[in-house]
């Protein structure tokens, strides 16, 4: 290969650790380089290729950027469809050191499903550090007792009520039940957090998950969120302030093979939330926040030694609600936590669906310590 054909090479790889974006560009150009050599009239198309590639690519990491910085959209059409405020510096670092008054801004009361364990209980915790009062609904009497107690210490006990309810056995009259243990907070009542949710025991097909597994993802994950928004939204409606936290997950963003049930009632959950702030938002001052985080280190997914282990990137339930708490009033639509927010606008950017759901297939089954895999 002469000198001057080395010159016209487009990328220049010096000796740097390799990565597999720099893999990329060095096997691109060596293609450019071979394709020049066998045809010189195709060196400007590929030089206008190259150019256009170069562009496509400045206006990602322009737009990774702006995410970063702001968590802003550029229009509400895009907020409304897909994308989620993600890792904006203004909505995880400046929310941290400008904290919101929420019990002037909402109500006196919080009602927090699934509040025995896990991301429930730490939302029980932050809330009673800044003074709200709580209604704590779960299905145990026994555990609802035990945080009762274990609160006491932040909060009086007078100021927690506990309500025993079992979504996954649940009917209409369960939440009329529910409705009549809580007329007087009715008018106090300012926030509720949809957190009781469910999911599988481990990835599996569809067809490899029991059906009482299916449905308890219908009753819990869907209808709950339904339900319980049924009991608390007239008391705020008539108010015309309150906030609607709905737990959903990252993935619901895209397909998600081996978990696709439960990644589809998280997209239900995404969809009623906007639709709800749509219906009552402007009209009622009703804030509906989704919360849309990636993996964090609770029960849910004991089915992985590598997400039990809390890390940077799956971090505990305390770490997360701390977080998640201070984006109260700055996103409608966040996943909680900056580093779920950096991976998601990464994955956004630079990762199309194909590859997204090729990917999730793989490392969920890498991931999956339970005993049959299939």
């Amino acid at each position: 290969m002469s000198i001057e054909s080395v010159e016209e090479v487009p990328f220049v790889t010096g000796r740097r650790k390799r990565t597999k974006l720099g893999e990329y560009w060095a096997i691109m150009g060596y293609i450019f380089q071979l394709i020049r050599q066998i045809d010189p009239s195709l060196k400007y198309t590929i030089d206008t290729f190259t150019l256009i590639g170069l562009l496509w690519t400045f206006r990602r990491m322009c737009s990774l950027v702006g995410n970063t910085w702001s968590g802003e959209y550029p229009n509400l059409k895009e907020k409304i469809e897909t994308k989620p405020d993600l890792s904006g510096f203004r909505v995880f670092l400046w929310s941290r050191i400008w904290t919101l008054n929420l019990r002037q801004i909402y109500g006196q009361y919080v009602v927090i499903t699934g509040a025995t364990d896990g991301i429930g209980l730490e939302y029980a915790k932050e809330f009673a550090r800044r003074g709200h009062s709580l209604i704590l609904v779960g299905r145990s009497k026994e555990k609802l007792d035990a945080v009762r107690v274990q609160l006491s210490n932040l909060i009086s006990v007078n100021n927690v009520v506990t309500v025993v309810a079992d979504f996954n056995n649940s009917n209409a009259e369960l939440y009329r039940s529910i409705k009549e243990q809580l007329k007087n907070y009715e008018n106090q009542i300012g926030i509720l957090v949809n957190n009781a949710g469910v999911m599988f025991d481990s990835p599996n097909r569809y067809m490899d998950q029991s059906e009482d597994m299916v449905l308890q993802h219908v009753r819990v994950n869907i209808a709950g969120v339904l339900m319980m928004t049924r009991v608390v939204l007239p008391g705020m409606l008539s108010r015309r302030r309150g906030l609607i936290i709905n737990m959903s997950s990252i993935a619901c963003y895209r397909p998600l093979p081996l978990m696709g049930v439960y990644a589809a009632s998280k997209k239900f959950v995404e969809f009623f939330g906007k639709s709800l702030e749509y219906e009552y938002g402007k009209s009622h001052n009703i804030h509906v926040q989704t919360l849309a985080p990636s993996y964090i280190s609770t029960k849910m997914v004991k089915w992985s030694d590598t997400l039990q282990k809390p890390s940077i990137l799956c971090p505990d339930a305390a770490t997360f609600v701390k977080s998640a708490i201070a984006t109260i009033g700055r996103s409608n639509h966040t996943t909680g936590y900056w580093t779920h927010g950096l991976t998601w606008s990464f994955y956004d950017a630079f990762v199309p669906e194909w590859l997204y759901t090729l990917s999730s297939w793989h490392v969920l089954r890498g991931i999956d310590s339970t005993p049959k895999k299939r």
